[in-house]
């Protein structure tokens, strides 16, 4: 978070202060990483409109193309064990060293950040809101990564979360 500081403009020369000494601006890490989440937070509060939940419909894909790279898309509409992979982005796909299509969550390699969210999933269904996490995983090179992300409930028919879209970033930890 920025600081918020007097402003004396460039030409300013009066002197500070005893004891006024100028604050460093805090180091800004992955800012990225936090935008591309308050971008998808923003998008779905948008499509409340008033409503407990956004519905499936609502949501638009090409309004999702900022974020689609890190997003995936989970069906928990059918009746299945396993909530059904609808959509994965390719940064995600990617980084869970997936090639080849998968149907569901299970399906997701042992110990990837896929393989982590049914947790967070079975949070956002009981609350019915949108979560956001961060975690830890051994990555594809055997070196952890630190992942962010958000996890945003929609549903069918405005009554039950049948549907999550999240969108999740990460990057490798430096030792």
């Amino acid at each position: 978070m920025d600081m918020a500081h007097e402003f004396r403009g460039p030409f300013d020369p009066s002197p500070r202060p005893a004891g006024d000494t100028p604050i460093e601006r805090p180091v800004r890490l992955g800012v990225d990483e936090r935008r591309i989440h308050a971008r998808a937070y923003r998008y779905w509060a948008a499509l409340l409109r008033g409503r407990a939940l956004p519905t499936i419909g609502d949501m638009n894909p090409a309004s999702a193309r900022g974020f689609a790279p890190h997003g995936l898309l989970l069906d928990f509409s059918a009746d299945a064990p396993h909530p059904v992979i609808r959509s994965l982005g390719a940064a995600l796909r990617a980084e869970c060293g997936i090639a080849e299509a998968i149907v569901s969550i299970a399906d997701a390699p042992a110990g990837s950040l896929l393989a982590s969210l049914p947790g967070l999933c079975r949070q956002v269904g009981a609350n019915r809101a949108p979560i956001s996490f961060e975690t830890e995983c051994v990555g594809l090179r055997g070196r952890n990564s630190l992942y962010r992300g958000v996890l945003l409930p929609l549903s069918a028919g405005e009554e039950s979360v049948d549907f999550i879209y999240g969108v999740i970033n990460g990057k490798e930890r430096v030792d």
